[in-house]
Formats: structure tokens, C-alpha cells, sequence
């Protein structure tokens, strides 16, 4: 098979993650081919299925990555995940609904876009001494800061402008992540493959590496299991691959911090079977 691994420019060779996944299916004689999702020049109906993986500048470009989606609806050849799932799964407001159904995620509000408010204000009618900011669209920590009451009036202007682009999440901060860490389960086809725990470098709040996080595998105990999966039982719809992040909170429940769907990293080098996990869904996803 000729299989399109979508990517944007900035990783047109694919990240280290991904290229493990080329040279897995290259043992099994299939082809894998780096595409960049907005290169006008790529025929996507030749490729005998297409896996969206790191397209980490979409939520730079929200119209543009929704025009391609558009695009996409045309091309009649398997796409993972499927085109529906990733308009549900690029905006975080994805969490509300979650809440409805009883799932626990972190408290905070979600300001819809072009509304002012007072930060400060907010944050003490919210009793949040520590809170988190961030639209409701992004990735990877973009523009995402950590704010206080004290610091509310000097991060307003910074918050007003957020507002002005989009819908935008005020969340407590969760102290839980800076002492225990970030909890990610992957599945592969809705079946376990593996989990990690990430943790952020002393004084920061973020986890990704690139920040300087660091990660670890992580063997989650059974319950665990059982709150993850009630998560994923509420989405119908195929999932080639889903990455579950939150963590435990004092009761030892789990707090859903986000579903991803799109382009997670999908620390294959965590596990020694990740990358034939992931080749036995792909393969089974397409009989």
C-alpha cells in the first residue's frame, strides 16, 4: 500500500515518532509518504489511505485547516481519524460536553470570543487563586499562561486580545500536575496500547518537551482503566488512534485535560510494541 502521513512544512520529513511508524510499515512492504496538508501540488487520491498525523500549525490557521477539511470531504479513499471526528476534536469546548455526560474535568468557564470581561473579577468570583489560560483552539501550549489575582491586571490586555480571536478557557490551575504529572493513555482502535506520565521541568507548568518536559512510561492500575474507557465509549465514531489526557485527583478519580484526536504524539519510542500495535489497527481498520 502507498499510505499519506500528513504533516505540516515545518516537519515535511515527519517527526521521530512517525518515522518509527514509516520504518515499521516498510518491514511489512508498505510505503509511507510524508504529506504536507496544505501543499496545493499533493494528489491525495492516489494513496491508498491517508492517517492525519502531525498538522501541528492548524491552530495557527484555523480557516485555512477547515477549508483543507473541506477539500478532504471529497477524497474517497479511508482517512484516519475520520474527517468528522478531527471538526468535533480542534476546539476544546469539546470539554462542556463531556461535563454533561458526567465526565470529571477541571472547573473553569469557557469566554466566548468577542466578549470582554474582567480577569480579576473572574478569578475572584471563581475562588481561583491560580488559573490557567487558553483558546479553546491550540496545541503544544500555544499561547497559554498561567495567572493570578495579583497578576490579573497586568495580564488584561493580553487576555482581551485572546478574546478578540476566539473562544477562550479560564481554568484552575491543576496543582496536581506539577507534583504528580500529566497522564497520557494511547489507543490504538480503541484498544489499550500503552501510557506515559510527563512531567514539566522545575518552575514551569507545561509538560511538553519542548519546554523541557519530560516523560515516562507509566502502568496504569485497573480502575484507571475504567474511567479512561467510559471517555472513549462516548464517541461513536472510528478512531484509528486516541490519546486520553488528565490526571488523578485527590480521590484517585481521573480528570479528563484533554481528548486528542488529531495530531497527538504518540510516544511510540515509550514502548517496545507500540508500533506494531499500531500497525495491527491500521491494517484491521481497513479489511
Amino acid at each position: 500500500m502507498n499510505i499519506a502521513f500528513v504533516t505540516d512544512r515545518e516537519h515535511d520529513d515527519l517527526t521521530p515518532d512517525d518515522r518509527l511508524l514509516v520504518n515499521w510499515f516498510a518491514k511489512q512492504g508498505h510505503r509511507v509518504i510524508a504529506a504536507v496538508w496544505d501543499d496545493p501540488d499533493i494528489k491525495w487520491d492516489p494513496f491508498d489511505a491517508i492517517v492525519i498525523r502531525s498538522v501541528w500549525d492548524y491552530f495557527k490557521r484555523i480557516h485555512e485547516f477547515d477549508r483543507w477539511l473541506e477539500k478532504m470531504e471529497t477524497v474517497k479513499k479511508p482517512i484516519f481519524n475520520p474527517l468528522s471526528v478531527v471538526r468535533w476534536n480542534k476546539n476544546k469546548t469539546y470539554l462542556g460536553w463531556f461535563k454533561e455526560k458526567g465526565i470529571l474535568i477541571p472547573e473553569g468557564i469557557i469566554r466566548p470570543q468577542g466578549h470582554s470581561a474582567d480577569l480579576k473579577g473572574w478569578l475572584e468570583q471563581l475562588g481561583f487563586e491560580k488559573a490557567v489560560i487558553k483558546p479553546t483552539i491550540s496545541g503544544g501550549a500555544y499561547k497559554t499562561w498561567v495567572t493570578t489575582p495579583d497578576l490579573a491586571n497586568r495580564h488584561q490586555t493580553a487576555f482581551d486580545a485572546l478574546l478578540n480571536e476566539q473562544d477562550v478557557i479560564l481554568q484552575r490551575f491543576s496543582e496536581e500536575i506539577v507534583s504528580h504529572g500529566e497522564l497520557s493513555l494511547i489507543y490504538f482502535n480503541r484498544k489499550f496500547s500503552h501510557a506515559i506520565c510527563k512531567k514539566a521541568k522545575p518552575g514551569d507548568f507545561r509538560v511538553q518537551t519542548q519546554y523541557g518536559g519530560q516523560y515516562h512510561p507509566y502502568f496504569p492500575e485497573y480502575e484507571l482503566f475504567l474511567q479512561v474507557e467510559k471517555i472513549l465509549e462516548l464517541i461513536p465514531e472510528t478512531l484509528l488512534y486516541a490519546r486520553i489526557d488528565g490526571y488523578l485527583d485527590a480521590c484517585n478519580r481521573f480528570v479528563l485535560m484533554e481528548l486528542e484526536l488529531i495530531e497527538p504524539a504518540l510516544f511510540l519510542d515509550s514502548h517496545p510494541d507500540a508500533c506494531r500495535n499500531f500497525y495491527e489497527a491500521f491494517t484491521a481498520m481497513l479489511i
